[in-house]
């Protein structure tokens, strides 16, 4: 053990020291050698980014390429290829169908992975003058598409402002970026308020955020209330709704103090009750106990050894059978965790997923009525 343990340490320390004295390759080699891939592609695209010619930049990125087990690192390394083959169509006008072809590939590369710009002058050079617009409206560069489109006029000036503002927030939305969507939107709205079909677009779009700190999901077919602001009321009218005829609208409270969840009773008429023993002061949450709102209805509480997580469910009741989990930090899904930020629960994917229909490999906000698929899981926004 302890031999193994030794040698991977040697092999860490030396491909440290090959990185630092510019040996690439044996960097690379001992960094896959201690089953640190990941760091052996961040050699080949840092070594890739200085190379001095056109070649050798092909070649480390080709290298990170094959060694990336990410998207993330597959689509660095392949936007780093896409640019070498614009460097060389900018250099020598592509000739042949081979050339075109790859001239073709990487300008698809570079406006799926959101350089617009770049895209653009690939397509340039393509003469592909349709998709030239379409990249620069994304990028939403009035002067070049002035430029490629000859116009002039004020107002088509802002005919195309315009059409950038909305296919630029078309296109933020499919990523995941709600946040960044509905800023940029929000800023063309508020400059232009006689685009009642632009405001008509941020209203609904912002009609589906989710800032309560909770959020209802269907996951793989089981449904469950998630909550991640703390303290959250339950009751009739309270952040968490339960019916009963013994509920009062703010029954009670849960909250996390010092490292763990506490109840407390809202000055309720029927009290709460924490294994059947009325309550008169703030307790805290045992791992597993039952916790009573009035005479008809209880909740199991299921908890875990600290206070990062907390599920309800209700046990009798008219919701017999809800499920309700409250997280302090993150909250395990199979696709990945989510947090809870002020403008919406942030996913971040443990792998590529597809986010109504739109692969996504990157940490997005959800919305009502989103739909995240991987093979084998569902998840669905309610």
């Amino acid at each position: 053990m302890w031999t193994w343990l030794s040698r991977m340490f040697r092999s860490s320390s030396a491909a440290e020291r090959a990185e630092a004295e510019g040996r690439i390759e044996d960097a690379a080699r001992l960094y896959v050698d201690h089953g640190d891939r990941a760091e052996a592609v961040r050699v080949y695209l840092r070594a890739a980014e200085t190379a001095r010619t056109l070649e050798d930049r092909r070649a480390y990125y080709t290298r990170a390429y094959g060694l990336g087990r990410t998207d993330d690192l597959r689509d660095a390394a392949r936007k780093g290829l896409a640019m070498v083959t614009l460097a060389e169509a900018e250099a020598a006008a592509p000739r042949s169908d081979e050339d075109r072809r790859r001239l073709q590939e990487s300008a698809e590369d570079l406006e799926r992975l959101g350089a617009w710009r770049d895209a653009g002058r690939a397509y340039a050079l393509l003469e592909d003058r349709e998709a030239v617009v379409r990249v620069l409206t994304l990028a939403g560069d009035v002067d070049a598409l002035e430029r490629v489109t000859g116009t002039r006029d004020e107002a088509d000036r802002k005919g195309l402002r315009r059409r950038g503002a909305l296919e630029g927030f078309d296109a933020l939305w499919r990523s995941g970026d709600r946040v960044k969507a509905l800023r940029d939107l929000g800023a063309w709205v508020a400059a232009n308020s006689d685009d009642h079909e632009a405001r008509g677009a941020y209203d609904a779009r912002s009609a589906t955020v989710l800032r309560e700190g909770r959020c209802e999901l269907d996951v793989d077919g089981q449904r469950v209330l998630v909550v991640g602001r703390f303290p959250v009321s339950l009751g009739r009218e309270a952040d968490v709704v339960l019916r009963g005829a013994s509920v009062s609208r703010r029954h009670c409270t849960l909250e996390v103090a010092d490292g763990a969840f506490v109840l407390r009773d809202g000055g309720s008429r029927a009290g709460t009750t924490l294994a059947g023993v009325p309550i008169a002061a703030p307790l805290r949450l045992a791992a597993e106990s039952l916790v009573g709102l009035g005479s008809d209805l209880a909740l199991r509480v299921h908890a875990g050894a600290d206070a990062t997580q907390l599920t309800l469910e209700v046990e009798r009741g008219m919701d017999r059978g809800r499920r309700i989990t409250l997280v302090a930090r993150r909250y395990a899904l199979p696709i990945g965790s989510m947090r809870f930020e002020a403008e919406g629960p942030v996913v971040s994917p443990a792998a590529p997923v597809s986010l109504n229909g739109q692969k996504v490999a990157v940490e997005f906000t959800l919305v009502r009525g989103d739909r995240v698929e991987v093979p084998g899981h569902t998840l669905t926004v309610l």
